[in-house]
């Protein structure tokens, strides 16, 4: 665990009223009854936005915490000094907060088999490949907080109490095994099959995944390098992202030089497993895979389906949902909730 993960008020603000102070001792009392007992992230979100922000900064990722302690690495793996390639699945978000949906598209990576967009929708290619869906064979997964948002700005939770809650998401996907309804897979050997387990969270200071992708690749050579001999690593990196963020990815707006970017993006192992929007028609979707600009990239992009019973969910939902008192309250896991309720977010 990175040693900048220390204590400090759960990451609330300091009390600006004896009534507020009042209000903090209570919450904090509760929470020492509850299931959140992850640590708290207030030091290490300072010190990253200190020190790993700014104008001048290099895309980073700083890990805060590693469920696995030899992530990336698996554990009991005997084949660390002659990999020379490590698939690592990544989940990037606002977390705001974190929810069902956000953990299932973990599980979906390791769980399902999916098939390339080309496979899907390069009918119009004559030469498009029809490999069957297979799975991606993942061998460790970050979840990712972002220090900014090209689109969205910080409002509801601090970045440290996100990170807080990111934990308490890792923890629910990657070390509880009590079977549950939301779970993809059906039993404890699917579950040590998917690599799960072998999962990290961390903060990242740039809001282009072009960018990302460049500094998910430097921090797993750095851990690796760090923990075994060994070859340079290749790594892929597969980007779980919902239909709205793949349409952002291949935007031109969002870039200073749009052709070149994108083709950094997948040489530097960039990969994209997407999930269809709800209700978005299926036509669009065929237009879109069939723009000129996308069509060499179609091997590299999967399409993955979310289980019908999260595919509703979004932190704008859950957010209302909090406010209002109604039963989307369960669309995130239980010890969220319980911070959520502890600390009064999203209650505005």
């Amino acid at each position: 665990m990175a040693s900048a993960v220390k204590a400090s008020n759960a990451g609330s603000r300091p009390p600006s009223s004896t009534k507020d102070k009042e209000q903090q001792e209570k919450s904090i009392s509760l929470m020492s009854t509850l299931q959140c007992d992850t640590p708290e992230y207030d030091t290490f979100v300072e010190e990253f936005i200190g020190t790993k922000t700014g104008a001048d900064a290099a895309p980073t990722i700083s890990i805060a915490r590693r469920l696995c302690p030899t992530w990336p690495m698996a554990q009991n793996d005997g084949d660390v000094d002659t990999k020379t390639t490590i698939r690592v699945g990544v989940m990037d978000s606002s977390f705001n907060p974190p929810h069902y949906c956000h953990a299932a598209y973990m599980e979906c990576l390791g769980v399902m088999e999916l098939a390339t967009a080309e496979t899907l929708y390069g009918k119009h290619n004559a030469e498009a490949d029809d490999t069957p869906p297979r799975l991606l064979g993942i061998d460790a997964y970050l979840l990712l907080l972002g220090s900014q948002n090209a689109d969205k700005k910080l409002e509801g939770a601090t970045l440290a109490q996100r990170m807080r809650m990111v934990d308490m998401l890792a923890t629910t996907v990657a070390q509880d095994t009590t079977a549950d309804t939301w779970h993809m897979w059906k039993n404890k050997e699917d579950f040590e099959a998917t690599a799960l387990h072998n999962m990290a969270i961390g903060m990242v200071n740039t809001p282009l995944f072009v960018d990302k992708c460049t500094a998910v690749r430097d921090v797993v050579r750095a851990e690796w390098s760090g923990k075994c001999s060994g070859e340079e690593l290749e790594v892929l990196s597969y980007f779980a992202m919902g239909w709205d963020a793949l349409i952002r990815f291949f935007d031109p707006r969002y870039y200073a030089d749009y052709a070149g970017e994108i083709a950094r993006f997948f040489a530097t192992g960039g990969r994209i497993a997407f999930s269809r929007r709800t209700g978005f028609p299926s036509e669009d979707v065929d237009a879109f895979f069939a723009r000129a600009d996308i069509a060499a990239y179609l091997p590299f992009i999967y399409e993955l389906r979310l289980p019908k019973r999260v595919r509703h969910i979004s932190s704008t939902d859950v957010r209302v949902a909090v406010r209002d008192s109604t039963r989307s309250v369960r669309d995130i896991p239980p010890r969220i909730l319980e911070y959520v309720n502890s600390f009064m977010l999203y209650r505005d």
